[in-house]
């Protein structure tokens, strides 16, 4: 009879485990809207921050990284009043990857995203498509699922009229970073703001003080290089140019 109750146990046991699984999978797969929820009503500081762990993280090229809750909810929130004016966010096919533990997990998901964007030569606000991919960390805490890190990749912000086969990424500027795709190989990014062939250098430079930076690339790379030249990060954007007042 013993051995009888034993195998009840252990049968219970894992339906158990089972159920705490799906429990788990809900609730992040929940986080996931919510964050989407809250980005759609332009960053809503209060809805993005509680979201994430008091360490928490969050990054994108040409949009910079933000550590802390308090200045991920306030980051994304200005990167909503400075480029995203209004958006609809569509977080799909969300695979979840627990640890042994069960209280951490590296999520993944696709972003598909319609969205107003300001032109960054005229400021107007124009119809754009986005699309990336998400690579997130999030730990259980006290029962509750936070976010820990969370790094955007964009592979697209196409403007409606144009789509991606025309302009894959946005025009950059002063005031927006240079989103590229670039092959392996050597580059020289301008310094000293008067090349005509930004963001890379064509010896404008030789009347001033500056010299150009030096890009070595290993492999073909997505990158965002710093348009307003006042990246802390040059020649890579760190979002100076939002001029959100952030570390």
């Amino acid at each position: 009879m013993s051995k009888e109750f034993e195998e009840i146990k252990q049968l219970l046991t894992g339906i158990n485990q089972k159920l705490t699984h799906l429990e788990d999978v809900e609730a992040i797969e929940r986080l996931i809207v919510s964050y989407a929820r809250g980005c759609d009503e332009g960053n809503n500081p209060e809805k993005i921050g509680p979201l994430f762990t008091e360490d928490g993280t969050w990054e994108c090229k040409g949009f910079g990284k933000y550590i802390s809750r308090d200045k991920v909810a306030r980051g994304l929130h200005g990167i909503a009043g400075e480029k995203i004016w209004w958006s609809l966010h569509y977080m799909i096919s969300p695979q979840i990857d627990f640890d042994e533990t069960g209280e951490y997990a590296k999520v993944f998901w696709y972003l598909w995203e319609s969205a107003t964007v300001p032109n960054p030569d005229t400021d107007e606000a124009e119809p754009h498509w986005i699309g990336g991919t998400y690579d997130v960390e999030v730990v259980k805490i006290d029962g509750e699922w936070f976010f820990k890190t969370m790094e955007l990749k964009l592979n697209m912000v196409s403007p409606y009229g144009d789509g991606w086969v025309k302009s894959k990424f946005l025009g950059g500027n002063r005031k927006t970073p240079f989103l590229l795709n670039l092959d392996a190989g050597k580059y020289y990014w301008c310094s000293c703001g008067k090349s005509e062939n930004q963001p890379f250098c064509d010896g404008s430079h030789k009347d001033t003080k500056r010299t150009p930076i030096e890009i070595e690339l290993k492999e073909f790379q997505h990158v965002a290089l710093c348009g307003c030249k006042y990246s802390k990060t040059k020649p890579y954007c760190d979002g100076s140019h939002l001029k959100l007042g952030l570390d």
